[in-house]
């Protein structure tokens, strides 16, 4: 009767470790798609932002329009989200803030200029804007 109970208490602690052991694994997937679906959207966005830039000079609503569908970013791994940022042609210098943990991150042509902030801690962007650059 005593080794049945044992046996039974073994089965239990095995299922146990094992079922702990698959929702690790599951998360840890799950994270790593999340962090690549953000970096794939961030891609696209920067490299709209190139176009725009390029060619939009009198109009702001495409800017507008940009940031409404690409916002926000969420799960960017920092540093390769702000590596990507600044292969792209109109990027300007990041700023970062040390006690929030925000980086600005900030594309400008001669004409319009789109920015957004993105935190560290939380691993999402906020305040994507677009205006006229001052001259």
């Amino acid at each position: 009767m005593a080794d049945g109970n044992v046996t039974t208490s073994l089965l239990r602690s095995i299922t146990f470790s094992l079922a702990a052991s698959l929702l690790l694994m599951a998360q840890a997937s799950t994270a790593r798609a999340d962090h690549a679906s953000c970096m794939e959207k961030a891609k696209s966005y920067f490299a709209e932002i190139g176009q725009l830039l390029s060619k939009e000079k009198n109009w702001i609503m495409p800017f507008v329009e940009l940031n409404e569908r690409y916002s926000p970013l969420e799960d960017c791994d920092t540093d390769l989200l702000l590596q990507e940022a600044t292969q792209w042609r109109f990027i300007q210098p990041i700023i970062y803030n040390p006690h929030a943990k925000y980086y600005l991150v900030r594309f400008w042509s001669e004409d319009v200029k789109v920015e957004f902030a993105y935190s560290a801690l939380t691993k999402k962007s906020r305040t994507h804007s677009a205006g006229w650059v001052n001259k």
